[in-house]
């Protein structure tokens, strides 16, 4: 564990919060800060969802007591804005005016691993299971993949299809006599033909033609090693093989600097997978000395400016994305293990 950077979680997540938390709207949080040109004033699922999945690693690090009243409540109330009548979370809040968003399958699996690691709040228990079978109607048995979007059922995404094995995975490692295995060796089946010879996957396929989008992302390849690390011995499958290739894969996602692609969101789930590896196979990435000098840079700049921390990012060169500031915040927690 390393106790510089533990020590940092607590002041990183208040100075998030007050950042991005309305102070006059429980459960209103902003996009962006300051407001990017076009973006709306509040935060879309994805930007929420990695605001849950930071606290989540917060929680996750024995930290919780991080977490005040006042910010479980406006947790709870924000992602209450953006639930649907029957099931599921759309993509905008009820907060804004605009007309309600569309209902991305991955937006719900992000929200329901962040809510596993928040379940010591009563407020979150049963809300992945229940997502879970959401996400289920979003599972192409013909396929094995994952829809991107409820509507229009036109592409099959690594982004959709990743995070619901790892969701089914650790619903199955918990309840192993409940959770159907055979939705989970589908989704793992498909995965596989996205994998690139390289060991990174390739980002979608289109369903009227089988065409895939070769476009690489890291979270595209956080999500497998997850999952695959997750599963391993289950029914005598073992994922070792494939986790080492696509580990050694990921270090092709660095510049010729030496640095990870500047999308922090991204970079936090591929470290998720990376951690997950090491965990069950004793495997250390190369990247990990790279993660570690970004973050001490962005501690730097943290303690010097007065600002949320925020790794590098491509998108936020007019204000800092909600998503990109919690999930800088979830890196430091996740390097805090």
């Amino acid at each position: 564990m390393n106790q510089p950077w533990r020590e940092m979680i607590e002041p990183c997540w208040r100075r998030l919060i007050e950042t991005y938390a309305d102070a006059r709207v429980i459960g209103g949080f902003y996009e962006s800060r300051p407001r990017r040109r076009g973006d709306p004033k509040w935060a879309y699922n994805w930007g929420f969802g990695a605001l849950l999945a930071c606290a989540g690693a917060i929680c996750a690090q024995g930290a919780s007591a991080v977490l005040t009243a006042s910010d479980w409540q406006r947790l709870e109330a924000g992602l209450l804005g953006y639930a649907k009548e029957g099931h599921g979370f759309s993509s905008t809040t009820r907060l804004t005016r605009r007309p309600a968003g569309d209902t991305f399958y991955d937006d719900n699996a992000w929200v329901a691993l962040a809510a596993l690691d928040l379940e010591e709040q009563p407020y979150f228990h049963g809300i992945a299971e229940e997502l879970y079978r959401f996400l289920l109607q979003g599972w192409d048995a013909a396929s094995g993949g994952v829809w991107w979007k409820e509507a229009p059922r036109a592409t099959l995404h690594v982004c959709s299809t990743g995070p619901v094995a790892v969701l089914a995975s650790r619903l199955y490692r918990r309840r192993p006599d409940v959770v159907d295995l055979t939705p989970i060796w589908r989704m793992m089946s498909w995965l596989e033909t996205m994998r690139a010879p390289d060991g990174r996957y390739w980002d979608n396929q289109r369903a009227a033609d089988g065409r895939i989008n070769h476009a690489l992302y890291t979270y595209n390849t956080g999500t497998p090693l997850q999952a695959m690390a997750l599963l391993e011995g289950v029914q005598g499958c073992r994922f070792e093989a494939q986790v080492r290739t696509s580990l050694q894969g990921a270090s092709l996602f660095l510049d010729g600097a030496g640095r990870l692609p500047d999308t922090p969101w991204f970079n936090a789930v591929l470290l998720r997978g990376i951690l997950a590896v090491h965990q069950q196979y004793g495997l250390t990435s190369s990247l990990w000395p790279v993660y570690a000098a970004a973050m001490d840079q962005a501690l730097s700049e943290f303690r010097r400016s007065g600002l949320p921390l925020s790794l590098p990012s491509r998108d936020n060169r007019q204000g800092v994305l909600l998503r990109d500031a919690a999930a800088s915040v979830e890196i430091l927690a996740l390097l805090s293990r």
